[in-house]
């Protein structure tokens, strides 16, 4: 998927995201930054088609912290892995419940860091200093 369609179908998908201004237009990667302290780095091909993302989540809220927030906040991180899988893995919202729920995400497995394969794209789960990751990457096919 095109960056521009990504930003397009997250803000469809009432995710606020915004690009970070890159330094020169041939850069090849870049920053996305979502509310609430998550953010997303990204990689594009030669065609600008995203074909990796790692996306950062502070799971604690930076609102002052009650029970209400504190749900809110998680929902929105599971929205923006939910959609993002499925936006770059072109996968239903079922197929991206299941890569979710494999990666350990609904059993809290996921500490121990998870990756699969589904499809074009493998999935890693993992804590890094503190921050849930996510992170997806297109598997290059064999060309020939």
């Amino acid at each position: 998927m095109k960056l521009e369609h990504l930003l397009q179908a997250y803000k469809t998908n009432n995710i606020e995201a915004e690009l970070k201004e890159m330094n020169n237009k041939q850069e090849k990667a870049g920053v996305i930054t979502f509310e609430n302290g998550i953010s997303a780095s990204y990689l594009l091909d030669n065609e600008d088609i995203v074909v990796a993302m790692k996306i950062f989540f502070n799971c604690l809220t930076r609102d002052t912290l009650t029970m209400t927030n504190q749900i809110s906040h998680v929902i929105k991180i599971i929205k923006i892995m939910q959609n993002t899988i499925m936006l770059l893995g072109n996968v239903t919202q079922k197929e991206s419940n299941m890569i979710l729920q494999s990666l350990g995400l609904f059993d809290n497995t996921f500490t121990e860091g998870k990756q699969i394969k589904h499809l074009e794209h493998t999935y890693k789960i993992e804590v890094i200093d503190g921050l849930l990751c996510l992170s997806i990457n297109e598997i290059e096919l064999m060309k020939g």
